[in-house]
């Protein structure tokens, strides 16, 4: 009996070294299920979190004799597959750049095309033709149902900041409010509609056949870009045209619109813009090229820039000579000008810049502000190689740019800049920054102008060996059968698709997505742009689309609250009237009821869904400012 009684002994030890393994780690998990709760919920100071959690009562530990391994087995397999299945929002180091938390000085908000980006991959995931990537990690995405987004218009950054004390419930479920550029008005359009940048590009390459259809199918491009420049003007009509229809100029055979870099591409490129926060910081001393921009369009015309620059006594490089040509090629606008500090290196086999030529220069870099802004168009479109250098050389913002460092890549990889003398060799046949004396910036400038005129006489593709590519590819896998027969016949004509959907609801009912928008706005204008299909009596539409005006924001609230289930998609539209902000009060107390509608719609979601709410300025607040985005999603 001593054999058995000693495998016994050895049995009933090993259960208990699991058993102890698996209260450990199942202690270990619900620890950090709390702290992770502990993080969203920090809404109070320091010494009252503390006091609330002396207060918590200990929770007891089980024993081992009291608990059964199988059903321990079984808790600690459920909480592990729980918390593998949990999506995740991870924000990169430009999301946390934008967080309200983060110092006014040190903030850089974010984009609406930011907040879209994030829409659109939890809608159709890989399908999704724009990334959130620049500023979040979504992890697990494939584990979320569904999104549900409150857009409340009327309410800024600014109204967050001051009426923070009265929406614990946002500061209970959000974990990441953010700061974001938004237009003045047209908020749902700049939300609903779909830009068309480089980051889409191979994807609607493949789905449209040519990258030109896909791009003449781009309506509003100027609304992203007027949320930072709030100086450029609206068309007459309220939507800009369509500029696909437009007569282009003699030799250009697209719209020189679509070379335009997008706000983000700015951004990441470190242009100036004039966005408050750490870039407001940063660029304290710019000033705009114009008081009052007008809408680009095909035939806004071009002007090639460049710079040059000497070493001064700062140890900076500072603006030495401006140079300016036209499309004709005349010289436009050319001048010296007299660094503010001492020039102790003039840098002359680079900037061609000597003492003698600088010896009675007088002209300051004010000068230089004064006389562009009086002649440059409202409407210039500046062409330069890596021109994000020459507008930081003269302190100055413009809203239009063509880069040809970004336009034009030989080597195919994505990202890779080329020097302007080798473009200038293989494309124009020019020999260019030849000379012993330095460069000439009239050579310069002239040369990326040449540059963008000799794309615009060929197609989107010319010059760009990474866009080519992709089309060869594309085209490649139509002809040995890896594209679907939808994708071959897209690619066996090269016609382009007569009807191309530019909206997030667009693309999410081409995926078979449901999608429902209520409001309870009166003006349904800019609604009937993008949802004029769904507005009226289509019942194929609206198995997919479904559109409602209701009486009262109650009723909006509660109607996402009662269907949000229903659908992959929810967007809820309040616009506050003017009578909500009229007086402090007012403003408190409408503040305290969207608490409340937060508070609902995050209870309504389900498991693993997605909620992000958008506090903007709208009608009620008609200057630009900056909005509040909460995302958050629901956990287990």
């Amino acid at each position: 009996m001593k054999p058995d009684s000693a495998n016994q002994s050895k049995k009933d030890q090993r259960l208990e070294r699991k058993k102890r393994k698996a209260l450990a780690f199942l202690e270990l998990m619900e620890l950090n299920e709390r702290d992770r709760e502990t993080a969203a919920v920090k809404q109070t100071t320091p010494s009252a979190e503390s006091a609330e959690e002396s207060q918590q009562p200990e929770q007891k530990k089980a024993k081992l004799e009291e608990v059964d391994y199988q059903t321990l087995k079984t808790e600690v397999n459920k909480k592990r597959d729980r918390m593998r299945n949990v999506p995740k929002l991870r924000l990169k180091e430009v999301g946390q750049e934008a967080l309200m938390k983060t110092k006014p000085e040190d903030r850089v908000p974010l984009l609406m095309d930011d907040v879209q980006a994030l829409l659109m991959h939890t809608l159709l995931r890989t399908d999704s033709p724009m990334s959130p990537g620049r500023w979040v990690a979504l992890e697990k995405s494939a584990k979320l149902t569904h999104t549900t987004v409150l857009l409340v218009e009327g309410l800024t950054s600014d109204d967050f900041a001051e009426f923070e004390h009265e929406m614990p419930e946002c500061k209970k479920i959000f974990q990441h409010i953010l700061q974001v550029v938004a237009p003045s008005d047209r908020l749902v359009e700049e939300l609903a509609c779909v830009p068309l940048s480089d980051t889409h590009k191979d994807i609607l390459l493949a789905e449209y056949g040519s990258l030109e259809a896909a791009m003449l199918g781009c309506k509003d491009h100027l609304l992203i870009r007027r949320s930072i420049f709030n100086n450029i003007a609206g068309s007459d009509a309220g939507v800009d045209p369509d500029y696909s229809e437009l007569d282009l100029p003699p030799g250009d055979k697209f719209p020189r619109t679509q070379l335009l870099l997008s706000p983000i591409q700015m951004i990441n490129e470190d242009y100036p813009l004039p966005l408050t926060g750490n870039l407001k910081h940063r660029y304290i001393d710019y000033i705009t090229t114009n008081d009052h921009y007008a809408p680009v369009t095909p035939k806004s015309p071009m002007f090639g820039l460049d710079c040059e620059m000497c070493r001064t006594s700062i140890n900076a490089s500072e603006l030495t000579r401006v140079s300016i040509v036209d499309e004709q090629g005349q010289e436009f606008y050319e001048s010296l000008v007299r660094p503010n500090n001492k020039i102790i290196d003039y840098v002359t086999q680079f900037s061609g810049i000597t003492p003698e030529l600088m010896k009675n220069v007088s002209k300051t870099l004010k000068d230089v502000h004064r006389e562009l802004k009086n002649k440059l168009p409202p409407d210039a479109i500046l062409v330069g190689q890596s021109l994000n250098f020459d507008l930081n050389a003269l302190k100055m913002m413009h809203p239009y740019v063509i880069d040809t460092s970004i336009l034009f890549n030989v080597t195919g990889t994505a990202g890779t800049k080329t020097k302007l003398k080798v473009l200038a060799k293989k494309f124009l046949q020019q020999d260019i920054q030849s000379s012993a004396g330095g460069h000439n910036s009239i050579e310069d400038c002239s040369a990326s102008l040449a540059l963008v005129k000799l794309k615009l006489s060929k197609n989107i593709y010319y010059g760009d060996q990474w866009l080519q590519d992709r089309r060869n590819y594309h085209k490649k896998a139509s002809r040995i059968g890896i594209a679907t027969q939808q994708e071959v016949q897209r690619f066996g004509a090269d016609a382009t698709t007569t009807e191309i959907t530019t909206t997030l609801f667009g693309q999410a009912r081409k995926k078979n997505k449901k999608s429902a928008i209520v409001t309870s706005a009166n003006n349904l204008d800019n609604f009937g742009n993008y949802f004029g299909e769904a507005m009226q009596a289509n019942a194929d539409v609206k198995k997919l689309l479904c559109f409602q005006k209701l009486d009262s924001d109650e009723a909006v609230i509660e109607q996402t609250v009662d269907k949000c289930l229903n659908y992959d998609f929810n967007l809820s539209c309040i616009q506050l009237k003017p009578e909500d902000l009229a007086t402090v009060d007012a403003k408190r107390n409408k503040i305290r009821q969207i608490d409340g509608w937060v508070r609902k719609l995050y209870g309504a979601i389900s498991v693993n869904g997605l909620l992000v709410v958008l506090l903007a300025g709208g009608e009620v607040s008609p200057q630009s400012r900056m909005a509040v985005a909460m995302v958050e999603t629901r956990k287990c």
